[in-house]
């Protein structure tokens, strides 16, 4: 063993010491440039959503220079890292991982704020961000075993999916940018994995503001654990066994350990997914089946909603949890496949101003939504969370049925968004929560954030104050 991992407890947890020494592959580092820059633009669109933008304006923390994006204010790291984690969510357009779930919202929401505090790089914190990446991919999927273990023992979902990970990614980060040793690094691993903010039920057919604040007060401890161990506090060495080593039986034989020895060859957020609508990844599957049975139908690329007279969706198991056909909420309404069909086939097109009250109170798309049905399908759930899938059959009043199917959804690295989509996706994204004045500065903060220093992008995504 090196330096580095002596002390580690576990085969695996001297992976992630001896991993967090190393550099990152300029082919990589692109890559995870474009990701932390897709998640700065979903915070900054999401601190107007409901909930958020209440409390990114008007709570009274105590006074710093870290950023709450899309705002004037400015605060402490750990309440920029709450109230940048919570927007980072709010909207659903943050990036996820295919088996790893949404694991850069809390990364970059958490590291952001000690970059910030730190005056590090943009490049110093892309690479901070894309080795805690790494690594929280691979506990994630561990993770998910267990939630589905527990699941089925509680009354209660004990995780939102995207909190329980993310104080190891924050914590991470900030450590790496507030300039830790590799000792250092050790002890806030131990603190952060040994360490959950979880929520006992999540709530996302119901929608409260408050779901989205569970990931900012994960972020937000992740923060602290980094100072915590930079300050000299010592994590537990024990937990690395009695936490993780069941993990080992919850995932294929050798799974666990082989993830971590895989560090540095096989790069996962190369293998990360960008969404291409504003809503719960789970909708996508449906919705791109329904696309694809309207395009391979009809030169228009459009259906007559009023001829639709049935939906039925054949997806797996975890998507047919999203079949409210009446959503109250704006947060309701994106956890809602009924809705996301519904309001596709009105207005051709999904965007964010398809969550507002309005939009989802009305009543012609309502009625459209109770007409869909989701259907767990085998060989969906077989595939599944490899490859999200979905079958789409649209019943016409002529009695016409159009089929289209989908193996994983637009937006998945086997189907990527193109760069030109992306960065007018971003633009757009920039353009709800700052406004079209600022919107050109903050796009070409995004474009060049490995080029300049972290406060330098963190001003074009604040509101200027005149």
């Amino acid at each position: 063993m090196t330096d580095n991992t002596e002390h580690a407890v576990r085969e695996w947890e001297a992976h992630v010491h001896e991993f967090l020494d190393e550099p990152i592959p300029d082919d990589v580092h692109a890559h995870a440039a474009t990701t932390v820059g897709d998640v700065l633009c979903a915070i900054v669109a999401g601190s107007t959503a409901p909930g958020v933008s209440a409390v990114g304006a008007n709570a009274e923390f105590g006074d710093g220079q870290a950023s709450v994006l899309g705002t004037a204010q400015t605060t402490t790291p750990e309440a920029a890292a709450l109230c940048n984690g919570a927007a980072a969510i709010a909207q659903e357009t943050d990036e996820g991982h295919d088996t790893g779930g949404h694991v850069g919202s809390g990364i970059v929401a958490g590291g952001l704020a000690a970059a910030e505090a730190a005056d590090v790089s943009g490049a110093t914190f892309v690479d901070a961000c894309a080795r805690s990446y790494e690594i929280c991919v691979r506990l994630e999927r561990a993770i998910f075993a267990m939630k589905d273990r527990l699941n089925d023992a509680t009354p209660w979902l004990l995780r939102d999916p995207h909190a329980a990970w993310t104080t190891v990614g924050p914590a991470l980060t900030a450590a790496q940018c507030f300039g830790a040793s590799m000792d250092e690094l050790r002890e806030t691993f131990r603190i952060a994995a040994n360490l959950a903010v979880v929520s006992m039920h999540d709530p996302y057919e119901e929608g409260p503001p408050a779901r989205n604040f569970t990931a900012g007060l994960s972020a937000q401890a992740g923060v602290s654990a980094a100072r915590t161990a930079l300050a000299g506090l010592t994590g537990s060495a024990s937990a690395i066994g009695v936490v993780y080593d069941p993990f080992e039986s919850l995932l294929p034989e050798g799974e666990f350990a082989e993830g971590f020895a895989s560090l540095g060859e096989r790069w996962e957020i190369t293998r990360n997914y960008f969404k291409p609508y504003p809503s719960c990844r789970y909708t996508h599957p449906p919705l791109d089946a329904l696309r694809e049975a309207i395009e391979a139908n009809s030169s228009e690329n459009r259906v007559d909603p009023e001829t639709v007279e049935s939906i039925e969706i054949e997806t797996f198991a975890n998507a047919t949890d999203m079949a409210n056909p009446a959503p109250e909420s704006f947060t309701a309404a994106k956890f809602s496949t009924p809705y996301v069909l519904a309001r596709y086939l009105a207005s051709g097109d999904l965007r964010l101003e398809h969550f507002s009250p309005t939009a989802i109170a009305d009543s012609e798309v309502q009625k459209l939504a109770e007409r869909v049905r989701l259907v767990r399908a085998e060989r969906f759930d077989e595939a599944f969370p490899e490859a999200w899938g979905a079958a789409a059959t649209i019943g016409l009043a002529d009695g016409t049925e159009l089929s289209g199917e989908r193996s994983f959804p637009r937006g998945d690295h086997r189907d990527p968004i193109d760069e030109s989509t992306l960065r007018a996706r971003q633009r757009e994204l920039l353009a709800h929560g700052l406004g079209e004045s600022d919107v050109e500065r903050a796009t070409n903060a995004i474009a060049t954030i490995d080029s300049r220093p972290v406060r330098e992008v963190t001003t074009a995504l604040r509101i200027e104050t005149t």
